[in-house]
């Protein structure tokens, strides 16, 4: 098994993305520690690793509250004796649609605070209890408008640039502690909208505004892509579980590029 007694910390463990990467973690042998801030859905993503005879608990969260996260963390790494690998799956709302003309300074912020303050927060947590002669991983997932130029999405693409932008720089300063920083790329999951992702409400403006469903509208990406499809959860969660992997420990400081060739840097 990849993840063998391994300890994971998922950070957004209710959402779709984060309960898929639980389940394939958890079958590969880890010990998942699920993180949000609803404990009915944390319940639900929980229900699901437990039904295929994985180990899982849960804990309250907020990522952006940084005396809790230092608090909570700490609290959970006396119970575990430390980390192995941290998954940083968390999302926030955000406007995708409007231009600059129409934007608010808020808006335009909504796209870049919550996604930057969840990375320095988590990694800064989690970090104290990770390393040395315990090898140690933290990964995130991120869309891929940092490396676009597309009308609408100022914040958006801000966001995902700064986002890579960390996760490079942390690399370097926690590279002497033996902790890699690896950060998954990722459009649109095929079925992430119909698993219960936040990003129906997100697609949803620029769906009607084109005249399609939400479904129809991710269809239409799927075609824009070189490869004609999306990724799906579950490649996304499989990837992110061979990242995690001694089989993957000389990688660190990367993004990898899972956009069906949307983005080719």
């Amino acid at each position: 098994m990849l993840l063998q007694d391994k300890i994971v910390v998922i950070f957004g463990g209710s959402g779709a993305i984060g309960s898929t990467v639980a389940q394939v973690m958890a079958r590969e042998g880890a010990r998942v520690y699920l993180g949000a801030r609803n404990q009915e859905k944390l319940n639900r993503a929980a229900d699901n690793v437990r039904k295929s005879g994985g180990t899982v608990e849960t804990f309250l969260i907020d990522v952006l509250n940084e005396q809790a996260m230092s608090e909570q963390v700490t609290h959970l790494a006396r119970q575990t004796g430390g980390f192995d690998v941290v998954v940083n799956a968390t999302g926030f709302m955000h406007d995708q649609g409007k231009e600059l003309a129409e934007l608010s300074l808020a808006e335009f912020m909504q796209g870049i605070t919550p996604f930057l303050s969840a990375q320095f927060t988590v990694s800064k947590a989690v970090s104290l209890y990770m390393g040395g002669e315990r090898a140690g991983v933290i990964l995130s997932v991120v869309a891929p408008a940092g490396s676009m130029a597309i009308p609408g999405h100022l914040g958006h693409i801000v966001g995902c640039a700064g986002t890579e932008a960390f996760i490079k720089a942390l690399a370097s300063e926690l590279a002497p502690k033996n902790i890699r920083v690896v950060c998954v790329r990722s459009h649109a999951i095929s079925d992430a909208v119909q698993a219960g992702s936040y990003t129906r409400e997100i697609f949803e403006p620029k769906a009607q505004a084109m005249g399609l469903s939400v479904e129809q509208w991710v269809g239409g990406a799927a075609q824009s892509t070189m490869l004609k499809r999306l990724p799906t959860l579950s490649q996304i969660a499989e990837l992110m579980t061979f990242l995690a992997s001694e089989s993957a420990g000389a990688m660190t400081a990367t993004v990898v590029n899972m956009t069906a060739g949307t983005t080719i840097d």
